[in-house]
């Protein structure tokens, strides 16, 4: 997990003699700084300001999601074209005021959006303060939106295009292969608490929801279980009873792309038996109790909470030498990360046990691998998450950059063929 730091140096000038008052020379737009910069992709156009290595980092995962995301939709028609347009933001004030003032679209809350207006169209997000991984899902997330418009404009029910942004949005991408069908701790257990709790929104209402519902919701504060019972239906329909209904999905998708109302498609593609939903709900319901979160999304979510915190605790001259010693002064110290998610923002917090701790499910099928049952070798990507037969090894992570201490996570496997991490604390 590699950690960036980026100092924005504000623009004001000096009068030139040193007794005058300072004087606030007026800045030049962001759109009128980046004029220069617009570069064509393999798929997308991107404007950015953001370093350049930066920049090239972030279009080579578009590009291999896009690929990713055209090889679940090609089956369908295209409707209009492609909107590719990207633009990059390294502060949050230029993102805000440019969404403003160039295309009239409120960003407020928001880490990232793509967009639809009178004046233009394209995916915008900032880096400024925002975690590595949360910067990369929401490119994955908001991706699928951009890419998925060309094929159904406003005719996708928001539950769909919601779900399957989050299931893009958790996906890994491993040397250029994209891992799907990971699970998210923290998405997990929230839908997992709604349903024992009876919290959970009925199949009916998910599947008639407006996208006005939908976005009143979402400025009541009170979203997260939308996304998160959207995210989970799509689990279950992709990999739900070993696969059995990725072709009625399939078939739903076409009857919405031909411009067929959710209800009567999901009735055409699902059948029509009037207990056919609450057995549909049930089989729902079963399938998500029975989900565990992802053993290589808990680790990099570990990960890259320990490389913040050294950063962290440098700024306060402390070098821990060990993990327990980072523990312990992130402890002291009271220090938590802020998560923004498209429903509100929640807090991953030092005092959270999980981050320190060896996931306990290396050992059971997931939803994108199994753990390995001998000696780990090169695999070609499975077509789909559930063809792992044994398993690729949890990649090492490795912090970059940091100082005085770098983290590293290594995985080995011990006498039962269980893999077991082990973190270091080393001297660049």
């Amino acid at each position: 997990m590699v950690a960036f730091i980026t100092l924005v140096l504000p623009g004001v000038a000096m009068a030139s003699d040193p007794s005058a008052p300072a004087q606030v020379v007026p800045q030049a737009s962001w759109w009128d700084r980046t004029e220069g910069t617009v570069r064509p992709r393999r798929f997308y156009a991107i404007r950015s300001d953001l370093d350049r290595t930066v920049t090239a980092r972030y279009a080579a995962l578009l590009d291999t999601m896009y690929g990713e995301y055209t090889s679940r939709l090609d089956h369908l028609r295209r409707r209009q074209a492609d909107v590719l347009a990207v633009y990059m933001f390294a502060r949050q004030q230029d993102y805000l005021n440019t969404l403003r003032s160039r295309f009239g679209i409120d960003g407020t809350g928001s880490g990232g959006m793509f967009f639809v207006s009178p004046n233009g169209a394209g995916l915008a997000f900032f880096t400024e303060h925002v975690p590595e991984e949360q910067v990369r899902h929401t490119i994955q997330h908001e991706g699928f939106h951009q890419v998925a418009w060309s094929f159904f404009a406003n005719d996708l029910p928001i539950w769909v295009n919601e779900g399957m942004a989050e299931f893009f949005g958790m996906a890994e991408v491993l040397d250029g292969d994209v891992v799907i069908g990971e699970v998210d701790a923290t998405a997990l257990d929230s839908i997992q608490r709604a349903i024992q709790e009876g919290r959970h929104l009925p199949l009916a209402t998910m599947l008639t929801m407006s996208d006005e519902a939908w976005g009143a919701n979402v400025r009541g504060g009170d979203a997260r279980l939308q996304y998160d019972q959207a995210w989970s239906m799509i689990q279950f329909l992709e990999y739900g009873d070993g696969g059995t209904y990725q072709r009625n999905f399939n078939l739903y998708l076409q009857h919405l792309n031909a411009g067929v109302p959710s209800v009567q498609a999901f009735g055409r593609a699902f059948g029509t038996d009037p207990n056919k939903v609450g057995a549909f709900e049930a089989k729902w319901k079963a399938f998500v109790q029975g989900l565990r979160a992802s053993s290589f999304t808990s680790a990099i979510r570990s990960a890259s909470f320990m490389a913040a915190g050294v950063q962290f605790l440098r700024g306060k001259g402390i070098m821990p030498a060990s993990v327990d010693e980072l523990r312990a002064a992130l402890v002291e110290q009271e220090f938590k990360q802020p998560i923004r998610t498209h429903s509100d923002e929640r807090w991953i917090k030092a005092t959270d046990p999980t981050l320190w701790s060896i996931p306990d499910d290396l050992q059971t099928k997931d939803a994108a691998w199994t753990a390995s049952k001998g000696k780990a070798k090169k695999r070609k990507k499975p077509k789909k998450a559930t063809d792992w037969d044994d398993g690729p090894p949890p990649l090492d992570l490795r912090t970059k950059g940091l100082r005085p201490n770098e983290l590293l996570v290594t995985w080995t496997q011990d006498e039962r063929g269980e893999w077991q991490p082990r973190f270091e604390a080393l001297k660049p």
